[in-house]
This record gives C-alpha cells, sequence and structure tokens, in this order.
C-alpha cells in the first residue's frame, strides 16, 4: 500500500508535460554539508532553503497542505539525529505568480516557531544583489526526490549534481517548442557535457541553485524526460527585485549576506 501511495505521490507531480524537481546523475552529498536545506513534507514534496530562523524560500509551485511540515538538519531520512520537524504557519507566494508558465516561482514559508541552528542546521544567506551568472558557468544543485525515470520514490539521502549554466537565448529557443515562455528572470542549467545526464527532476522543486557558493536561484521546472541534453532545468533567478520582496517580507535577514 505504502508503494502505491508513493506512486500515487510522483503521477500527480507529472502535469502539463512538465515535472517538478529533483536531481538525476547526481550523488551522495557529503552527510551534513548543506545544512540549509530543508524538505518540504507536503503531499507532493518539496525542497527548500532556511534564510532565516524562521523563514524558508521555496518555488510558489510547492502547495502545502494542512498536515504539511518542514525537515530540517537532514541526510538520511531513515536516521533522525540532527532532524528538526516543524510545522509551517502560511506560505506567501510571489505577488503576479504565473501558475500555468511558472513565472515569478518563489514563494517564502513561514515556520510556527524559529530553527535552532546548529551544526546540522544552518541559513543559506541571501546575495546582496543580483549576481551575472554567465553562461557555461558550473553550479550545483541537490535534493532528496527522484533519481531515476524509472524509480519514482524519493532517495533516502541527500543528493547534489553539478550543473552548467545555459545561456537564456538558447533556453529560449529550446521551450519555444514547448510553448513555455523563459523569461529573464529565469536561469536554465543542465548537464556539463553531452556524455552526462545530469539534472533535477520531480519531487525537489524550490531548492537551491548554488553559483561560486552563493545562492542564485530556485529549482522550478523542466520536461518530463529529466536528463534530456536538449531541454535544460530551469531555474527562478534570484533577482534584485526578488530580493527585496524577500528582505521587505521576512523583515531583513539575520544572516551575513555574501
Amino acid at each position: 500500500m505504502e508503494h502505491l501511495l508513493t506512486l500515487l505521490v510522483f503521477s500527480l507531480l507529472h502535469i502539463n508535460g512538465y515535472v517538478c524537481m529533483d536531481i538525476i546523475g547526481g550523488k551522495e552529498a557529503a552527510p551534513h554539508s548543506r545544512p540549509y536545506m530543508a524538505l518540504l513534507k507536503f503531499k507532493n514534496p518539496c525542497g527548500g532553503a532556511l534564510i532565516k530562523a524562521n523563514w524558508i524560500l521555496t518555488a510558489a509551485h510547492c502547495n502545502a497542505d494542512p498536515r504539511a511540515y518542514a525537515i530540517l538538519g537532514a541526510h538520511s531520512l531513515k536516521d533522525n539525529q540532527g532532524q528538526q520537524n516543524l510545522t509551517i504557519k502560511r506560505g506567501i507566494k510571489y505577488p503576479c505568480y504565473d501558475e500555468k508558465f511558472r513565472i515569478n516561482d518563489l514563494q517564502l514559508l513561514e515556520l510556527e516557531k524559529p530553527a535552532k541552528l546548529n551544526k546540522f542546521v544552518a541559513l543559506l544567506p541571501l546575495p546582496k544583489r543580483e549576481e551575472n551568472i554567465t553562461a557555461k558557468k558550473i553550479c550545483s544543485a541537490a535534493g532528496w526526490g527522484q533519481t531515476s525515470l524509472s524509480k519514482m520514490t524519493l532517495s533516502d539521502v541527500l543528493q547534489e549534481v553539478n550543473l552548467a549554466i545555459v545561456d537564456n537565448k538558447v533556453c529560449k529557443k529550446v521551450y519555444s517548442k514547448k510553448k513555455q515562455t523563459i523569461t529573464d528572470s529565469m536561469m536554465c542549467a543542465g548537464a556539463p557535457n553531452k556524455k552526462q545526464k545530469a539534472d533535477t527532476c520531480a519531487g525537489d522543486s524550490g531548492g537551491p541553485l548554488i553559483c561560486d557558493g552563493k545562492y542564485a536561484g530556485i529549482i522550478s521546472f523542466g520536461i518530463r524526460e529529466c536528463g534530456k541534453s536538449k531541454f535544460p532545468g530551469v531555474y527562478t533567478r534570484l533577482t534584485d527585485n526578488y530580493l527585496k520582496w524577500i528582505r521587505n517580507t521576512i523583515g531583513g535577514d539575520n544572516s551575513d549576506t555574501m
């Protein structure tokens, strides 16, 4: 029964040919090397990043249900060491979020109580300003989601993958075939070379994209067949406008900005 429920959850992720995103072609992350990572236990699981003791940044299309909560401080989901399970008080989606085309796909989640910061749970600082991320720059993403197209279950351990930024003009052209708009507030990333399958895939939308050690984007969407080199994953770029909205909403941040 549990296996059937898991398959049902992931089947619900495949909507209009697009999927929520997680890791294909990655590897297990070093335990607790990304202490800012959050696993959002929604009907459709998502990821996120802790940016303030009581705030998580994720994707707007990640919808919390009444029993939703966030897991912080995890590496293996079977090992409770260092984990904090915190109830989500409310979600605030970015104004003018376009659900159909995933434009402005970011959301803030306020926790019922602040997380306890320690060696397992830490903040991911917001950048001072929008970063100029150029094509071919190697960045990284992480999550607990689907690691194989044939295995529709969450990974027990946190996975990470290196990704190369794709020029937005190229990304706009390929996604026009899917009648999907790629805006300047989005960025695309895929496998660093053609021989490699590297992508985010079903199960971890909302997780952070890290470039040069800085928070640069949010995992947003991609096509159903994760890992296809012609269709890189799409990420919400942390623009100056988004950063201003985030700080205004949460009342600044209690981290050292980068």
